[in-house]
């Protein structure tokens, strides 16, 4: 079977016709979806029962199980760990920052790209998510959140670029106005790197946001703590995105991860201004949230004197609080919890 919420409006318009049911009835079973979020085919009144009855015969409306939760009691954020139609794990997270709710979702099972400070890496890459999976993680959520989500980002476990055509496909359902209706500028796809696919969402005209995690200011330093940089450099990604700025007309995101003693010099603030000049750009500073001692973040008078070097060039800078810290919220955390949970409890009854 598949996943009813795979199909965009018109694929849902032609299976419909196949069926020998009006066009309206997609706009029926797309509010319901979408709008009214709700998880049985039962629950959709407005349809006859036959075609209900149909549609659970023929799809998936929800495959996703909650594994585990945990909400923060400092700031509210809170990690869902999902389990997957075929026993996968992923995991998704909800910030609040005053009227501003973000949803953080996933694009992978794993990542392949073993950056050095995220504990999604560790896992290796086991599969890319479908559209379905992407999809149902933002409407999982939606039911579960004290207010609908203001922004969309692309910064779970796994590389987005990496499962390019699922991951767009995924967000032009979300914004679809049948649907979700999200608004494409607040959808954001993160990307540690795939300058080839940057290239690609220029030329493809796409309107959804762009953000890059950049992370280091020297190409030697982005190879140690970030092994993509090694099959694409640093010049070539600041030459991708000078490429996507330029061609859309629309600024980038960088994200800067601050590790203590790795890239958090005042010559790294100095080095990060002149990098970015010349690009339209907003920068994200972001103290690691890392379950490993060799990847700490500054201490705070560290953190505020690289926020003002850059600020003292007048660029656009956000020093992002460490959101969910206190509950492990960084990728990967809570999926590498359960698992060593799991190992402990084999151990015991062995």
């Amino acid at each position: 079977m598949r996943h009813i919420i795979d199909l965009t409006p018109d694929e849902l318009i032609e299976y419909l016709k196949g069926i020998n049911q009006p066009r309206y009835r997609a706009d029926q079973i797309y509010k319901g979806l979408y709008v009214k979020n709700w998880d049985s085919f039962e629950d959709f009144s407005t349809l006859p029962k036959s075609l209900r009855a149909e549609l659970a015969g023929q799809f998936y409306l929800r495959r996703f199980t909650l594994i585990d939760a945990i909400k923060s009691p400092v700031d509210n954020t809170t990690k869902y760990l999902w389990q997957l139609g075929d026993g996968s794990r992923i995991e998704s997270v909800t910030i609040y920052e005053g009227k501003r709710v973000t949803f953080c979702i996933s694009s992978q099972v794993g990542c392949p790209l073993d950056c050095k400070f995220c504990a999604t890496g560790k896992m290796g890459l086991l599969r890319n998510l479908s559209v379905a999976e992407i999809v149902e993680q933002v409407l999982q959520m939606k039911a579960r959140a004290e207010r609908p989500p203001t922004n969309i980002v692309f910064m779970g476990m796994g590389e987005p670029l990496l499962n390019y055509d699922t991951v767009i496909r995924a967000a032009d359902i979300l914004s679809h106005p049948e649907g979700l209706c999200f608004n494409r500028k607040k959808i954001t796809i993160s990307t540690s790197g795939i300058a080839k696919n940057i290239r690609r969402m220029a030329d493809e005209g796409l309107p959804y946001s762009l953000a890059v995690s950049l992370n280091a200011v020297t190409q030697n330093m982005r190879e140690k703590i970030m092994p993509i940089a090694r099959k694409y450099p640093l010049d070539e990604l600041l030459d991708a995105v000078r490429y996507y700025t330029k061609k859309t007309r629309r600024r980038v995101t960088f994200e800067y991860v601050l590790m203590k003693g790795l890239n958090d010099s005042e010559a790294d603030a100095h080095s990060l201004v002149k990098l970015t000049a010349g690009i339209p750009c907003k920068i994200n500073v972001i103290p690691c949230n890392s379950d490993d001692p060799l990847y700490a973040p500054p201490e705070d008078d560290v953190l505020i004197r690289f926020d003002q070097i850059i600020n003292k060039k007048n660029r656009t800078i956000t020093i992002r609080s460490r959101k969910g810290w206190d509950i492990r919220a960084a990728c990967g955390q809570l999926y590498a919890d359960n698992e060593r949970k799991k190992r402990i409890h084999v151990e015991m009854l062995e």
